[in-house]
């Protein structure tokens, strides 16, 4: 959907910035991802909603990133 594809595009921006340990992927290096959606310029709502729309999809990511077969 159109309402998503700016989440969505900057998520693929994110590259390596996620936590590791042994147990598998933990989450986001959120101090690393402020910065950059910050120079996105957004005001206020649309940054608290970015972070916001980041935190589900790391949620879905992280279940499939450690998914256990």
């Amino acid at each position: 959907w159109a309402v998503n594809l700016t989440v969505f595009n900057f998520f693929q921006r994110i590259g390596t910035r996620w936590v590791a340990g042994m147990s598998g992927v933990v989450g986001l290096r959120w101090e690393a991802i402020y910065p950059l959606i910050d120079r996105m310029g957004l005001d206020g709502p649309a940054w608290d909603q970015m972070v916001s729309d980041l935190e589900v999809i790391e949620q879905a990511a992280l279940g499939v990133m450690n998914k256990r077969e």
